[in-house]
This record gives C-alpha cells, sequence and structure tokens, in this order.
C-alpha cells in the first residue's frame, strides 16, 4: 500500500518532541516535506529526520508537491489560516491546541472539515496518558454515578515561555490559551463532554516579565523567538464553567504565582458513587459502609507517540478521530467565554 505523504507545518520545539519522530517511525507514513520561515531550522530537522524536501511557506509547498495530510505546529494565530487552505485542499489536519483563537474561526473550520470529508484533530495529548485512560474507564462504567464537580489546575510558580506566547497577536492569549486549554480539555473531556451553559472567569498578568536568579528559564528552539519582548497577556486565569447536566469545573492555570511549585495537571472528578484524582492517581469510593481509597497501577506510555498514531490511523481508516475539530471547537468556546467574562468582570450565559 502507498504510504501517507505527510508534511509537517512550523519546526519548532512542539514539532521536534511530539510529531516527527512519531511519524518518522511509522511504517505507513513518508515524511515529504518540513515548512518554516526560518530554513535553517527547517534545514535541521531536514537532516536530522531524513525529510525529502523544505519550503518557507504552506503555499509554496502544496503548489509544488501531493500531500495527503499535515501536522500544523504554528504560533497559535496561524492555525487558522494553514488549517483553512488545507481543509480546502482536502487535505487532513492535526492541529497543535487550540484548534483556532476564536470561535468563529474554529466553526469555519468545522464546517469546511464535513463539507471536504476530511479528517480534523486537535492536539490534546495527554488524553493519550495512560493513567487519564484508566480515569476514563472508572468513569465510563458508571464507577463515579453522576459527576456534579470538577477541578483542573496547572500552576506553575515561574515558567514562563519566551517569545510568540506572550504576544497577544500571534498566541491569541497567556497562560489561559497555553496549557490552560489542557487543563479544561482534559476535565471536560474526562466527565462526559456536557453542554457549558454559564461562564465566570478571571484573567490577571499579575508576575509579568521577570528575572529571578538560579531558576531555569524556558527557552524557544528558534533563537529570534527569544527576544521579542512583548508581555501583554495574562499569566494567570481562572474559571468557573456550569453546564447543562448540572456539573461544574473549576479551572486554575499559571504560568507564573508566588506559591508552591505544582507544575504538573491535576484533574479531580467528584461524583454521587465515588470519586478520582489524576495525581495522586486514585478512586475514592464507599463500600460495607467504610470508606476506601483505591490507588491505580498503569504502567507509563509515550502520548505523542498515541497521538500521531491514532491521527494516522483515522486517516487511513476514514474514521472520526478523538479529540475531534468539533470538540475543539467546543473548547475555544468556553476559552472565548472565559476571555470575555473577565473583560465585562460578569458571568457569561452561552
Amino acid at each position: 500500500m502507498e504510504k501517507l505523504k505527510v508534511a509537517i507545518i512550523g519546526a519548532g520545539s512542539i514539532a521536534e518532541i511530539g510529531h516527527l519522530p512519531y511519524y518518522k517511525n511509522h511504517p505507513k507514513v513518508q515524511l515529504v516535506a518540513i515548512v518554516d520561515k526560518d530554513l535553517k531550522r527547517a534545514q535541521y530537522m531536514q537532516e536530522k529526520y531524513s525529510i525529502h524536501k523544505i519550503y518557507s511557506s504552506f503555499e509554496e509547498m502544496v503548489n509544488d508537491i501531493k500531500v495527503d495530510a499535515v501536522s500544523i505546529c504554528t504560533p497559535n494565530a496561524d492555525h487558522f489560516p494553514i488549517a483553512w487552505e488545507a481543509l480546502n485542499r482536502g487535505i487532513h489536519i492535526l492541529v497543535e491546541k487550540p484548534l483556532t483563537t476564536t470561535y468563529e474561526e474554529a466553526l469555519k473550520l468545522q464546517k469546511i472539515a464535513m463539507e471536504k470529508k476530511c479528517v480534523a484533530m486537535v492536539g490534546m495529548t495527554h488524553r493519550f496518558r495512560n493513567d487519564v485512560k484508566a480515569l476514563k474507564k472508572y468513569v465510563e462504567t458508571g464507577e463515579l454515578g453522576d459527576i456534579y464537580y470538577a477541578k483542573a489546575k496547572i500552576l506553575r510558580r515561574r515558567g514562563t515561555p519566551r517569545g510568540w506566547f506572550t504576544d497577544k497577536g500571534r498566541s491569541g492569549g497567556g497562560a489561559l490559551m497555553d496549557i490552560g486549554v489542557h487543563a479544561l480539555d482534559l476535565a471536560w473531556w474526562l466527565a462526559g463532554r456536557p453542554l457549558p451553559v454559564s461562564v465566570s472567569g478571571h484573567l490577571v498578568k499579575g508576575i509579568g516579565p521577570y528575572n529571578v536568579d538560579f531558576i531555569h528559564v524556558w527557552k524557544s528552539a528558534i533563537d529570534e523567538n527569544n527576544n521579542i519582548g512583548k508581555f501583554d497577556v495574562e499569566d494567570f486565569a481562572t474559571a468557573f464553567i456550569r453546564f447543562e447536566n448540572g456539573l461544574v469545573i473549576h479551572l486554575e492555570v499559571s504560568w507564573a504565582i508566588n506559591g508552591p511549585q505544582d507544575e504538573g495537571l491535576k484533574v479531580e472528578l467528584y461524583g454521587t458513587k465515588g470519586g478520582l484524582t489524576l495525581d495522586p492517581l486514585a478512586f475514592y469510593y464507599e463500600k460495607d459502609n467504610v470508606f476506601n481509597e483505591r490507588k491505580l497501577v498503569v504502567d507509563k506510555n509515550n502520548p505523542f507517540e498515541e497521538e500521531i498514531n491514532h491521527f494516522v490511523d483515522s486517516v487511513l481508516k476514514g474514521i472520526v478521530p478523538s479529540s475531534s475539530i468539533e470538540e475543539g471547537a467546543e473548547i475555544v468556546k468556553m476559552l472565548e467565554a472565559i476571555v470575555k467574562s473577565s473583560e465585562l468582570k460578569k458571568e457569561i450565559k452561552l
């Protein structure tokens, strides 16, 4: 069988860490191109992963070679125009989170993907972790009963990324769009993806640019992104989201906060029959009038590899992927409402 021809759009860290190695190792994939305006960086990736061609733009690539699918690993604001052009050409897409920076754009992509019958997936990598899949199994078998409350948080003490992440024009937002999207998606997905009805959000640029001795500073893989010097986004966000089925989700995320280090993604689910926590990985329930705490044991896996394999399988089999474009659009809708609520300083009805 002819191999799936895949191109990578954007040669930054996420492409190098989460996409290229696993496409390269997939027996049914041929890496045909990598695109980045920084041709020096693209050439480095070309040599490292034996990629056939490099291009400085998506348009240059699609006008030169045939591509079946692309991974879009660019700054957030570039997701929509590239995904739009790809889908219009019948090219399947895997878009790094978030799908887009506005709900209006997300709906346009959802519509064209359906019309063109393209596989369109959003890179919600945490869904592919073994510990998360174990929690999902407990939820789906009804062990929690009716879930009425969920908490999700990532609180970095000092972990603000450099470069385009702090430039709203390119990122669409700060900590909320960068890491909050993962926390919100995971809690919402685990709880069964209910319909949101209202949102109350609060965004703050509390710490901003900082210069702290003896603490590692995250740097971009592309040198020019390290010295943008623009910081017009929030570094802390919190939200309270109500859903049609009675669930509420409490979200907390930060790049920098004056508190204890708690960088890992934490999710807690509470139901009428039991509860679950991701860290520690445990199930809480009552049996024979005695309260129990059961630790869950799973092997660690590589969620990036599973995500790429799942996308490739979805394209080859023509099936709807996990973390579909419809679900990605719903997350963008909630993110947008959180921002609007913060700006208006009141709860937003959806």
